[in-house]
């Protein structure tokens, strides 16, 4: 019988091919991190990739929310750790820290994940897995990641580009940190430079795919928070939608 590990802590330098030209960690890399945390905490419990393949499932994320109180450097040390919440039948959530070297807390956050069918995408109930996960009752943010209004998508985007095959993963879908890498090409290069994100909700609504066409639509919500949309190009359809929270630097 597999040992429940309540809560998965690693400790390791960002590496220089996760950070910007100012030698920060990328959000879209964070992301990136996340999810690889999720399924070594998921494969050590015996509900990894792997095991839900030979099924005929995968998981996904359908939402998640940070705070950000600073993205960690080029080569510092970090801990990231994660663990599982009560789940219902539906969902399973998932928290997240990330501590610098003195004990700092750097990001949380917490997601929803669900288990998809491969051949039809249908959910799954998290019984499945009953006994693998031992819930744990501490909160890294006390809220579950809220639901995003819907924008106004324009009937004609401001540009359209085509998901290559660069942006596909393993699941043969795009993956969630490449929309959020989408969604922080198209900021304005001179907000960039002045400020830095604070947090942030997203809500993963659908799966792009090898072929399609995406745009991405911003709009003011006040003057440090934005909602934006990334969404089919041919059909409107979302993709995902994430409202940010920015400071001045």
């Amino acid at each position: 019988m597999t040992d429940i590990i309540p809560i998965l802590e690693k400790s390791f330098q960002i590496p220089s091919y996760f950070v910007d030209e100012n030698a920060e960690l990328t959000v879209s890399a964070l992301f990136s991190l996340l999810q690889e945390m999720s399924d070594n905490h998921a494969s050590l419990l015996g509900a990894g990739w792997h095991e839900l393949r030979v099924r005929g499932y995968f998981w996904v994320i359908t939402k998640i929310q940070l705070k950000i109180n600073r993205l960690p450097k080029w080569t510092e040390p970090v801990r990231l750790r994660t663990w599982v919440k009560n789940s219902n039948a539906a969902t399973s959530p998932r928290d997240y820290e990330m501590l610098d070297v003195d004990g700092n807390l750097l990001v949380a956050g917490s997601s929803v994940w669900a288990i998809l069918d491969i051949a039809n995408g249908r959910p799954q109930r998290m019984s499945m897995f009953d006994g693998c996960f031992l819930p744990q009752e501490r909160n890294a943010i006390d809220r579950i990641p809220p639901k995003i209004s819907a924008l106004d998508i324009p009937k004609e985007p401001r540009y359209s580009k085509e998901v290559v095959a660069s942006d596909i993963d393993i699941n043969r879908h795009v993956n969630n940190a490449r929309y959020i890498q989408w969604a922080f090409d198209a900021v304005k290069e001179e907000f960039r430079h002045t400020h830095r994100v604070s947090g942030m909700t997203v809500n993963f609504l659908s799966q792009a795919k090898l072929g399609d066409h995406y745009a991405v639509h911003t709009e003011t919500v006040s003057e440090y928070e934005y909602k934006t949309t990334l969404y089919s190009s041919d059909d409107r359809q979302e993709y995902c939608r994430i409202q940010s929270e920015w400071k001045s630097i």
